[in-house]
């Protein structure tokens, strides 16, 4: 979406200004991630500890659950399928519903074309590529529209009014590649009143109550850091941060620190890396990769009940501000005390 708005900026206003230097290039607006959406519906990403039959998925609704407040118990490696009896296995994806369980799968279809060549413009020969686009939601029988949804987060007020008349130029949007292709046309429709989640409070509290029913200990708080978006962040050396991700590289103070599994050192974090590409269309050139730790992911930390409010004022901040470098691209989402892991858990 950031790209597509460049575009239609740079389309209407020629060169760069400091206009769209502060829209586009600062971390004054961020530009979070799209998701498939169901139309009136909020989508809800499923987490690494998400878990469901392994033979049919999620389409057996009943056998659905999450399994990070396993930690303090042996019980989730014996968890079954009720409906078939079939062990369990990490599923992901996107839900627009839990309760009754109602995932969203976009259908894709498998494009094939011919290249061009660059001089003449014509077919280059023996030269096919192909192209995996999505197409639409639902079956075949009961096809909707593709949907997605997305927030725009503006910390510098003096900026809404020229982004929101950027939104409502009359100008053809597209996202994604193949464009010249006639792939990716979009069209945007503004929703300002977002249905607000639960106070961080009253989540915190909710998730605390799990983990002592769970078997946590009572002396300490516990919260969970759940990715919506990808995570880059580096050390002092700039190399990539990955399986030794500390508290600290959140901002929060010395103290906090991972749950441990039982009888082990070893931290409860669900991590999964993935490699993130992208193309300069002003420069005509692609971007360089950038490794990351992927969304979904999700770690598990603990503090001393004297530090509640200090390390909540610092949670605040991560859920409002985000993490990690390229936030204005979408960057750095974290959800605090997700509440997919207290009310799926059992």
């Amino acid at each position: 979406m950031r790209g597509a708005l460049a575009e239609a900026y740079l389309a209407e206003h020629g060169m760069p200004d400091d206009t769209f230097r502060a829209l586009f290039l600062s971390d004054q607006v961020q530009y979070k991630d799209l998701w498939p959406s169901l139309e009136g519906q909020q989508t809800i990403l499923l987490p690494a500890t998400a878990k469901a039959c392994k033979r049919h998925g999620l389409k057996h609704h009943q056998s659905f659950r999450d399994s990070l407040l396993d930690v303090w118990t042996n019980l989730g490696g014996d968890k079954k399928c009720p409906e078939c009896d079939e062990s369990l296995d990490r599923v992901s994806g996107y839900l627009s519903n839990l309760n009754p369980l109602n995932p969203i799968s976009p259908r894709s279809r498998l494009r094939v074309s011919t290249a061009i060549e660059r001089g003449t413009g014509t077919v280059a020969r023996e030269m096919l590529f192909t192209q995996h686009t999505l197409v639409d939601l639902g079956t075949p029988d009961n096809k909707q529209f593709l949907l997605f949804q997305g927030v725009v987060r503006i910390f510098n007020p003096t900026l809404e009014s020229k982004l929101m008349r950027l939104l409502h130029l009359n100008t053809t949007l597209f996202l994604g590649a193949g464009r010249s292709r006639g792939l990716g046309q979009v069209e945007i429709k503004l929703e300002t009143d977002i249905p607000a989640s639960e106070p961080l409070l009253e989540r915190w509290n909710k998730f605390n109550a799990a983990a002592q029913r769970a078997g946590g200990e009572a002396g300490k708080r516990y919260f969970s850091l759940t990715l919506l978006s990808h995570l880059a962040l580096r050390d002092d050396l700039l190399r990539p941060i990955f399986g030794d991700i500390k508290p600290q590289h959140f901002g929060l103070p010395e103290g906090v620190m991972w749950v441990c599994h039982l009888n082990s050192k070893q931290p409860v974090v669900f991590l999964n890396a993935v490699t993130v590409s992208g193309w300069n269309a002003a420069l005509g050139l692609p971007k360089p990769d950038t490794v990351a730790l992927a969304r979904g992911s999700v770690l598990l930390g603990q503090c001393d009940a004297a530090q509640e409010q200090s390390v909540l004022a610092h949670l605040e901040q991560i859920e409002a501000k985000g993490v990690g470098e390229r936030r204005n691209e979408g960057f750095g989402c974290v959800a605090v005390c997700y509440p997919i892991h207290y009310t799926c858990w059992r």
